[in-house]
């Protein structure tokens, strides 16, 4: 080897980025790192504020519209009308755990959205339910369709997040759930003066109130990332300290270079609930 390939072996060495076990040596300078945590609070938290506020109108606007005349209509008398809400949560309990799983092979950025578009879709259809038992089966889509989300939108943070960062935007987003009382009671007063094609009052504002959070899910597949390497509005410089603090903050729990390449192992499930038997 001569002096001048030994020169650009040894520029290249310095120039590749170290491998994932060597992860723990490489030092993100403070300013890159805040830059980037400033980009996800911008293009990612907002988004995930949305979804939230959406999924707590959408889950509790059955109570403005029993105000409005819902159970006077479909005659839910008796236990009826607390059936109904008790429904919504059997399959929202269920399907949280399966819908993790589920969740890292279409991608965090586009399966939330999905989710929302779904229960948009459900939601705007219980405003033409015309039986007790059409408003049953709406609920338990709706649980069915929103189940996923709440441990969804915290996988999804982690992918982007470290975890002493994860707190304070879980909190941000956690904010939109009393904000939903608010907003949610305004919009059904004004949607319950509805009386047009045959419908009045309430199932207005299910129909309404679906085709805003379809719309809201159909413009936010665009906007959130995939992934840290997907994020198009950093710099390529940006994105590729993004996958290394990420790498840094796993401390060697996975040996994936990038989120998308993690698998799922009962590992990881066996011993943290052998830690927590020991613990408790």
């Amino acid at each position: 080897m001569n002096v001048k390939e030994k020169g650009q072996q040894e520029y290249q060495e310095k120039d590749t980025l170290p491998v994932f076990e060597d992860v723990e040596q490489v030092v993100i300078d403070p300013a890159l790192n805040r830059r980037i945590t400033a980009r996800f609070d911008r293009h990612i938290v907002p988004w995930l504020f949305g979804l939230w506020l959406l999924a707590f109108i959408d889950r509790s606007n059955i109570g403005n519209a029993r105000i409005d005349g819902l159970s006077k209509d479909l005659k839910l008398d008796g236990n009826k009308f607390n059936i109904a809400l008790s429904v919504f949560y059997i399959p929202y309990i269920l399907i949280d755990v399966p819908s993790n799983w589920v969740v890292k092979h279409f991608g965090a950025g586009r399966y939330l959205p999905g989710l929302l578009i779904s229960w948009g879709i459900v939601g705007m259809c219980t405003g033409f339910t015309k039986s007790y038992g059409g408003l049953l089966a709406c609920r338990f889509f709706l649980g069915l369709c929103e189940g996923g989300l709440l441990g969804g939108m915290i996988l999804y943070l982690s992918m982007f997040y470290r975890r002493h960062e994860m707190l304070f935007r879980i909190g941000l987003f956690y904010c939109a759930a009393p904000l939903s009382g608010a907003f949610g009671g305004l919009l059904a007063t004004g949607l319950a003066e509805i009386r047009y094609g045959g419908y009045n009052r309430w199932p207005w504002i299910f129909i309404v109130e679906g085709i805003i959070t379809i719309l809201y899910g159909i413009v936010t597949i665009f906007f959130l990332p995939a992934t840290p390497d997907d994020s198009q509005f950093l710099s390529a410089v940006e994105r590729e300290a993004a996958v290394h603090r990420m790498n840094l903050d796993a401390h060697g729990a996975t040996k994936a270079s990038k989120v998308e390449a993690e698998t799922f192992s009962w590992r990881w499930v066996i011993q943290m609930n052998f830690s927590s038997c020991l613990d408790g």
